[in-house]
């Protein structure tokens, strides 16, 4: 799936290494130029929240359960998760990685010679898995139509929603055989509908 791919991209690029800085103004050119997203960074979050919640923190681990994303990240680098970034990219939404291909179901074009890209909202930059700043890896969170959303949870992100009400994610968690057998002796139902609970 294309959340998968995007973690995987955000892996390569972010694991073992330090939020040395982050721009939470929206950048690229689009029509909030400037302005803080607070449609897509949701919950009520400032800039100076995400700041305090992520800044100079490494991340520790990329995680996804169905189209939820996050980022696991501690106060040192191989320390103990003390806060998640959770993002969603809704319709339209990317994570897109200075000098990587940008994912190719997303619906809008990406001028690869600019940077920041348009519509980006949210902008990480990396320092090296030394703690050294230059040359940095740089990732933008974009979404032109803002259904995409950036929330901050706390080292458990399972324990409110949106992760606290998802199932299991069936690549990531799938059931046992015995489980799945269970679920298809059940009868009565056609296939479909004993597989969707």
């Amino acid at each position: 799936p294309e959340v998968e791919a995007q973690r995987r991209t955000i892996e390569a690029a972010t694991l073992g290494r330090r939020i040395a800085t982050l721009i939470a103004v929206e950048q690229g050119g689009g029509p909030r130029e400037g302005q803080f997203d607070d449609k897509v960074i949701a919950e009520e979050v400032t800039p100076d929240v995400l700041a305090i919640t992520l800044q100079d923190r490494w991340v520790l681990g990329v995680r996804r359960r169905g189209k939820q994303l996050w980022l696991e990240l501690g106060e040192s680098k191989g320390g103990a998760c003390c806060a998640c970034l959770l993002i969603h990219m809704g319709m339209t939404g990317a994570v897109i990685v200075q000098g990587v291909a940008a994912p190719v179901y997303k619906s809008f074009a990406v001028d690869e010679t600019a940077w920041p890209p348009r519509f980006t909202k949210l902008e990480l930059l990396m320092a090296d898995a030394a703690g050294v700043s230059a040359p940095c890896v740089r990732l933008a969170f974009t979404d032109p139509r803002r259904f995409g959303r950036v929330l901050l949870r706390g080292a458990d992100p399972f324990s409110r929603p949106p992760l606290s009400a998802l199932a299991a994610d069936p690549v990531t968690d799938p059931p046992s055989a015995e489980a799945f057998a269970s679920v298809l002796r059940r009868g009565g139902a056609p296939l479909k509908a004993a597989l969707l609970p």
